[in-house]
């Protein structure tokens, strides 16, 4: 067995003696600003809402903010939310602050109606106090995040000593390690244990993993398993049954992506989600009023710019304003696309070349029209018509659609949704031309992970960035 170790053992005693005197004070600190900034928010909705009501009378009794500020410390002591490892987690720490202050409040309002004493309660203070309060342990939260990032802090204030268990030598200049201690986890040992398991060679070995950890005292395991040493992982976790620690798995990417999966509990056991269904028929409504509503505005907002353009095309070549090309939709139903024409050719069979730079089939206008994007507005009204959406993986033509599905694999999981005016992968600097099969791979990586992790947000966050996507790219 391989042993590395953290630093020498003097120095790691100096550092966790000095981590250990300051963690309890800093917890300390932390329940001390929470207790007092939820009476300080009380108190100044009081004397907001008496100032802004006169005839209200006088400022509300402090006990209330009493009452909420020891309900709310108790549920989140509880809760873990004090312990330095969790402050670091923003994103929880904010989620947890919003749904204890809830709850809280709730108990406020609860204890007030059945003691009998709403009317001294003022319904107003109870409002302001709802909105500062909850605005002050949000900033609180973002205060202890800037504090916790300091260099002073990040060596005395992780609080989580560890072990790390692995069955090969581990690169931590990777993303998978590199982060553990700005993450709360002060790894102390490191032990690489060998891949064969047969025999009571490796149970000393395991015991002699214990026994250090003892010595150093550890207060958690990570075990460092790739998707191929699953199977010794059991027997692992069957040895280390003798340590009362918690044990935790730290996982390469597949078993993550596979872990982070929805399950569904299936007589005893679990059934876990390899492929996410289309959208629900909510997620669909959200989905298909955010298209119709822009569409509608877009096509009107937009109206004297068609009919210019409209009018620039015809002076420009001739042949018609728009330009129709067969494209497969979700499912792989086949629509009519419509675009302005930006070519003196209409291509629309089995065999289709993809613009590329300086096309002569270009047209003087269509260089610009499809420099700027605008020569895809037309498709608003594909998007009326259901045929598109705001934002999906792009339609290509069915010759290139026939092409890339006998030689992409993941090609068709872009027929999960319907295609749209922008897309992930556009966003994400492939648009245009896709010379390469490695380029189209790319694209279609963007386009399933669209697919896989759907939500109305995504879709927003990807038309706010697509504006700027056409500035800053060119595309043919």
């Amino acid at each position: 067995m391989v042993v590395a170790t953290y630093g020498s053992d003097s120095t790691y005693a100096t550092s966790s003696a000095r981590g250990t005197a300051l963690q309890k004070p800093f917890q300390l600190l932390v329940i001390a600003a929470d207790l007092l900034l939820i009476l300080l928010c009380y108190a100044l909705a009081s004397e907001l809402y008496s100032v802004a009501t006169p005839s209200s009378g006088d400022g509300a009794p402090i006990g209330a903010g009493l009452i909420v500020s020891a309900v709310f410390v108790a549920i989140a002591y509880f809760q873990g939310v004090y312990a330095t490892h969790r402050l670091l987690s923003l994103v929880w720490q904010l989620r947890k602050a919003v749904i204890i202050w809830l709850v809280s409040l709730t108990i406020l309002a609860v204890a007030a109606f059945l003691l009998k004493s709403s009317d001294n309660l003022s319904r107003g203070t109870f409002l302001v106090f709802t909105g500062i309060g909850g605005l002050g342990l949000l900033s609180l939260r973002f205060a202890w995040q800037w504090v916790l990032g300091t260099n002073f802090a990040k060596g005395r204030l992780v609080d989580r000593k560890v072990a790390l268990l692995s069955l090969k030598p581990l690169d931590f200049t990777s993303s998978r390690f590199k982060d553990l201690r700005k993450n709360g986890f002060d790894v102390v040992r490191h032990f690489v244990l060998p891949a064969n398991n047969h025999g009571t060679s490796w149970e000393r070995q395991i015991r002699d993993v214990i026994l250090q950890s003892r010595a150093a005292d550890v207060e958690e395991y990570l075990l460092a398993v790739d998707w191929n040493e699953l199977p010794l992982l059991q027997q692992l976790e069957l040895h280390l049954r003798a340590v009362p620690q918690p044990i935790r798995l730290l996982p390469d990417n597949s078993i993550a992506d596979l872990v982070s999966r929805p399950f569904l509990p299936v007589s005893g056991t679990v059934a876990i989600e390899i492929q996410r269904p289309p959208l629900s028929v909510f997620e669909r409504l959200q989905k298909r009023c955010l298209d119709i509503g822009l569409a509608l505005f877009s096509l009107v907002a937009l109206a004297p710019v068609l009919i210019t353009v409209s009018i620039l095309i015809k002076l420009d070549s001739p042949g018609s304003v728009i330009f129709r090309q067969s494209r497969r939709g979700f499912n792989g139903k086949p629509f009519d696309i419509w675009k302005f024409r930006s070519m003196y050719v209409c291509e629309n069979g089995n065999s289709i070349t993809q613009a590329t730079k300086r096309d002569a089939r270009v047209t003087r206008i269509g260089r610009f029209l499809r420099m700027t994007s605008i020569d895809e507005l037309p498709q608003l009204w594909n998007v009326l018509r259901g045929d598109m959406s705001l934002v999906g993986p792009r339609p290509h033509a069915l010759a290139h659609d026939n092409y890339y599905d006998e030689i992409i694999s993941n090609y068709v999981y872009r027929h999960h949704m319907k295609p749209g005016l922008t897309g992930w992968a556009q966003v994400n600097g492939f648009r245009g031309e896709t010379p390469t099969i490695d380029l189209m791979e790319k694209r279609v990586e963007y386009d399933v992970w669209y697919v896989r992790n759907w939500s109305i947000w995504l879709d927003l966050k990807i038309m706010a960035r697509t504006a700027a996507t056409v500035i800053s790219q060119e595309a043919y």
